[in-house]
C-alpha cells in the first residue's frame, strides 16, 4: 500500500514509534564505529522495497542541551512559540530544533546580536575558506562560549536555530526475508572538534539505545530499484555503509528466486575489522547466489586499494556483463568514491570498448538515460 493511498501512513510529521530490537556493533577493533540496527514495523502499515530509505526523527542528547542552556544563560523552563505551538524551551531543544552543526546563516544571525568584528570579517565573501576552517568542529555552543551574550531571551535564541531535520538511511533488509522488520547499517559519528568530544545527533541517538521507541517513517526511492526483469544481471558497488541497500537487494533476489547474476564490489579499511556482513557475503558467494565478490581493503597493504581499482582489475569481465545488459549500481560517498567509480567506468569503456574519451563519456551517459546506471550517494 502506498503512502499516497493511505492518509494514516506514518510520515515525517507523524512518524511511527518503532521498537529498536537489535543494536549490534559490527566493527570490533576498528577505529570506525559501524552498527547494525533492527527495528520493528509491527502494526505500522509501512511497506518498503529494496532501495528505499528509512527516515529517523532523532532526539538531541540531554547533556548537549544542558550545556548549551548553561552557555546561553537560560534555564530551559522558559515558554517559547514555534509556529503555532507554545512549549517549554527545553522540550523544543530536545525534540524540535537542531542545536549543534553550525552554518554560515546561523553565524550571521548570531553576529547580529554579538556584533563581533572577527565574525564579521569571517563572513566576508573573500574569507569563505577561513570561515569553513572556523566552522569545522565547532557547534552553536562554541559561539556563546567565545562571544558570551547576556540577557538574550528564549524566543530570540530559538530564532538562531533551524528545525530538527530527520535523517535518511538506506534500508539494509528485504521485507521478504524479514517480515515486519527494517534493518539499517549506520556509521556512528564521533570525533574531537575545537577541543571537545562531538557526536552525530542521529547516529549516536541510535547507537546509545536498544529496546526503546524510535520515531521513523518510510522514504521511497523510485530511482534506485532492482530491475523489473529478475533475469537481468546486477553489478553493485557499495563500500562502507554503502553496502546497506545491496544487502536488501540480495535478500530480495534470493527470496524471489531471481535468476539474474549478482556481482558485488565492497571495500573498507581492513578486512579483519571492517568487513560488514562478512558471513552473509561469504555464504552467498559459496552457494552461488553471489556470482562474483571483489573486496578492496585500503589499509591492509602499503598501497591503498579501493573499489574502483578492483573494477579496473576486472575490466574485461565487467565490460562483458554490461554488454550483456547488466544494471550498474553505486551507493555511498558522493564526494570522492562515486566520482572515482564513474571515472573507472569511463576508463573501462575506453580500453575494452575501444572508445575515445568523448565516446566513453557519451556511453556512460547512455547508461543513465536507459536507467541501467543508478546511484544512491550522499
Amino acid at each position: 500500500m502506498s503512502i499516497a493511498s493511505n492518509p494514516n501512513m506514518p510520515t515525517k510529521d507523524n512518524p511511527y514509534a518503532s521498537e529498536l530490537l537489535v543494536n549490534r556493533l559490527m566493527t570490533e577493533g576498528s577505529d570506525k564505529e559501524t552498527r547494525h540496527f533492527e527495528l520493528s514495523l509491527k502494526d505500522s502499515g509501512l511497506d518498503y522495497l529494496p532501495g528505499d530509505s528509512l527516515g529517523v526523527v532523532p532526539t538531541n542528547c540531554e547533556q548537549v542541551i544542558a550545556e548549551l542552556l548553561n552557555a546561553v544563560g537560560l534555564t530551559g523552563e522558559e515558554s517559547i512559540t514555534l509556529g503555532e505551538d507554545t512549549m517549554i524551551l527545553e522540550d523544543a531543544l530536545m525534540h524540535r530544533l537542531a542545536c549543534t552543526v553550525l552554518s554560515k546563516i546561523q553565524i550571521k544571525k548570531f553576529n547580529e546580536i554579538a556584533q563581533s568584528d572577527r565574525l564579521a570579517d569571517l563572513l566576508k565573501i573573500e574569507n569563505k575558506d577561513d570561515l569553513v576552517d572556523y566552522m569545522w568542529g565547532r557547534e552553536l555552543i562554541d559561539l556563546f562560549i567565545e562571544y558570551p551574550q547576556s540577557g538574550l531571551n528564549a524566543q530570540d535564541f530559538t530564532g538562531l536555530l533551524r528545525p530538527m531535520p530527520p535523517r535518511l538511511y538506506s534500508i539494509a533488509s528485504s521485507l521478504s526475508a524479514h517480515p515486519e522488520e527494517v534493518h539499517l547499517t549506520v556509521a556512528v559519528v564521533r570525533y574531537e572538534g575545537n577541543g571537545k568530544e562531538r557526536k552525530g545527533v542521529c547516529s549516536s541517538y541510535l547507537a546509545e539505545r536498544v529496546g526503546e521507541r524510535v520515531p521513523c517513517y518510510l522514504h521511497p526511492n523510485k530511482n534506485f530499484k532492482l530491475p523489473d526483469d529478475p533475469s537481468i544481471p546486477i553489478i553493485m558497488v557499495g563500500p562502507g555503509t554503502g553496502i546497506a541497500p545491496f544487502r536488501a537487494f540480495i535478500e530480495e533476489r534470493r527470496a524471489t528466486g531471481a535468476s539474474g547474476k549478482n556481482w558485488l564490489f565492497f571495500g573498507d579499511r581492513s578486512q579483519k575489522t571492517d568487513y560488514l556482513y562478512e558471513n552473509e557475503w561469504e555464504s552467498y558467494h559459496n552457494d552461488g547466489l553471489l556470482n562474483d565478490l571483489d573486496l578492496a581493503w585500503s589499509r591492509d597493504q602499503e598501497k591503498k586499494v579501493y573499489v574502483q581499482h578492483k573494477m579496473l582489475e576486472k575490466k574485461g569481465q565487467l565490460w562483458r556483463w554490461l554488454q550483456d545488459g547488466a544494471m550498474f549500481y553505486v551507493c555511498g560517498d558522493a564526494s570522492r568514491m562515486a566520482k572515482d567509480v564513474d571515472q573507472a567506468l569511463r576508463t573501462i569503456a575506453q580500453e575494452e570498448g575501444v572508445m575515445s574519451e568523448e565516446d566513453a563519456g557519451a556511453w556512460v551517459k547512455s547508461l543513465f538515460k536507459e536507467r541501467r546506471y543508478l546511484k544512491d550517494v550522499y
